[in-house]
């Protein structure tokens, strides 16, 4: 995990001052990169631009040192995430002619863009938030993944434009404090949290997944574009048994494309389906053992570690146990909510800081079984809509229609 902050400012401010901001938004995020930061800034009688960066050493730990610039200096850029298929992209770059410097995957989204501009984004299969900043047409670029895995929030503002991978770095370097949202509030007692464009305060934006913004430097004007545009997929006639085997395929090669690292890795094991699924394909496509890490409870009546110790020893993992109570929770409260920025609902995330937090003296990447039940439908809600769709489809269309005709006269 990375973070990325940044502005634009249509003064012309001295160098020290530009990066004092950067500094002050990094240190904000500092628990999103311990390793090391990276600042660029440079300033004109028309406006000064600044991003910096954060950064959790994964890939390319000797060179991979951000802000990265193109060979002429006049492409730079800053970025958090992981590009699974970046070492693709960079032999389709390699064959084209296209020389490297790192062997980093933020290295291979700046080429990629200096060869084919904004579109190349569509290219990227990964979890991201970067910002590239290009001296040739004044413009800036600020991209968020297809999932919208990686938080981005922006404010525009009459004389700046700022943007942060998290909330309070944008809060605490404007002047004054923004008002609380109504509509972002509403919308989380609705939803029981906030999505996107919105948040918990009031002109300050969550960049939707899946879009990029193009700020145009000249005429102080930005525009939100989407990256992969809506597909509409043909049904594929295939059999029952073929469909399970090519779900099997997908997920393992999911697994093995995010295993990528040059830091030890490990998995989340809860014992139940998807992160059991996700730790099975991590095991069978290495040679040692892997480390699997797991939270317990000393309350009988929430525990379920034998489930995971069950599985661990099944794929023959080395298996981390952390036995928590109340007292952990009460003394992490704090710090948790802290990281959020706004409102969320969501307990889970109270045991999953726990065990990321017990994790890290152990390894620094741990892939989980989250989005699993979104994906197959696992959700008791899933298989209740299933039940309702069955029932219904007994009742005739015009005793719908009739219906809604009387409630609309009603």
């Amino acid at each position: 995990m990375c973070g990325i902050n940044g502005y634009i400012k249509y003064s012309q401010e001295n160098e020290e001052q530009l990066k004092a901001d950067m500094n002050r938004m990094n240190t904000l995020i500092f628990h999103r990169g311990p390793d090391e930061d990276g600042v660029f800034t440079e300033s004109n009688n028309s406006h000064s631009i600044a991003m910096a960066m954060r950064r959790l050493s994964i890939i390319d730990l000797s060179s991979g040192k951000q802000p990265i610039f193109s060979d002429d200096k006049s492409i730079v850029i800053v970025f958090n995430g992981e590009i699974y298929n970046y070492r693709i992209l960079k032999s389709k770059l390699i064959n084209e002619g296209v020389t490297f410097s790192t062997t980093s995957d933020t290295e291979v989204i700046l080429k990629l863009y200096e060869k084919y501009g904004p579109s190349s984004f569509k290219d990227l299969d990964g979890m991201f938030g970067f910002s590239i900043y290009d001296k040739n047409i004044n413009k800036v670029f600020i991209a968020r993944d297809f999932f919208g895995e990686k938080p981005l929030y922006y404010y525009k503002l009459k004389d700046q434009f700022i943007w942060a991978s998290e909330l309070k770095s944008i809060v605490n370097i404007i002047d004054n404090k923004p008002e609380i949202s109504k509509e972002g509030l509403n919308l989380y007692f609705r939803l029981t949290y906030i999505p996107a464009p919105y948040t918990i305060y009031q002109d300050i934006k969550k960049l939707e997944a899946n879009h990029y913004i193009e700020f145009d430097i000249n005429d102080q004007n930005h525009s939100i574009k989407k990256i992969n545009q809506d597909h509409i997929y043909d049904k594929i006639n295939i059999s029952f048994d073929d469909a399970r085997k090519e779900v099997k395929n997908l997920v393992y090669d999911s697994v093995q494309s995010r295993s990528i690292s040059d830091v030890p890795i490990g998995t989340f094991l809860s014992g139940g389906v998807d992160s059991s699924v996700v730790s099975l394909c991590l095991s069978q496509g290495v040679e040692n053992k892997i480390d699997t890490f797991s939270i317990g409870f000393k309350n009988e009546g929430y525990d379920e570690s034998d489930k995971s110790s069950l599985v661990a020893k099944l794929i023959n993992s080395n298996h981390h146990e952390f036995i928590i109570d109340e007292n952990d929770l009460k003394h992490n409260i704090h710090e948790i909510v802290l990281n959020f920025d706004e409102p969320f609902a969501d307990s889970s995330a109270l045991p999953t800081f726990l065990v990321s937090k017990k994790t890290s003296s152990n390894v620094k990447v741990a892939l989980t079984g989250d989005g699993g039940d979104e994906v197959f439908g696992g959700y008791n809600k899933h298989y209740m809509g299933k039940i309702n769709r069955n029932y219904t489809s007994y009742v005739p269309i015009w005793f719908y229609n009739f219906r809604n005709f009387v409630t609309s006269i009603c």
